[in-house]
């Protein structure tokens, strides 16, 4: 039984852990979907422009957003993993678990 509990006290934390996951990924997603909505509005505005000084400034903008739109989508994709990690983790515990379980 002492094992269970300790499996129960894993499991919790281990919940835990994983939802404050989900809200980063939650908040990472919503900033990527803004930096993707400025890249096309830029990419938009480029297409139009006929000016060069506007267009260099445009394509400079561009470059500092689409990095930024780099470095948000490594993050997501980092956060991504370690939810899967911890989802994984979570079902050998449940498995633990039932194993352990005594039968009636």
């Amino acid at each position: 039984m002492y094992v269970i509990a300790e499996l129960r006290q894993q499991q919790k934390r281990i919940e835990k852990s994983l939802d404050e996951l989900r809200e980063q990924k939650k908040k990472i997603d919503e900033k990527y979907s803004s930096i993707m909505e400025e890249e096309n509005k830029i990419y938009d505005e480029i297409r139009r422009c006929r000016d060069m000084y506007k267009y260099d400034r445009l394509q400079m903008r561009l470059n500092v957003v689409s990095n930024q739109r780099k470095a948000v989508e490594q993050k997501r994709q980092e956060v991504e993993k370690k939810i899967r990690g911890y989802e994984a983790e979570l079902e050998k515990i449940k498995r633990k678990m039932e194993y352990l379980k005594p039968k009636r």
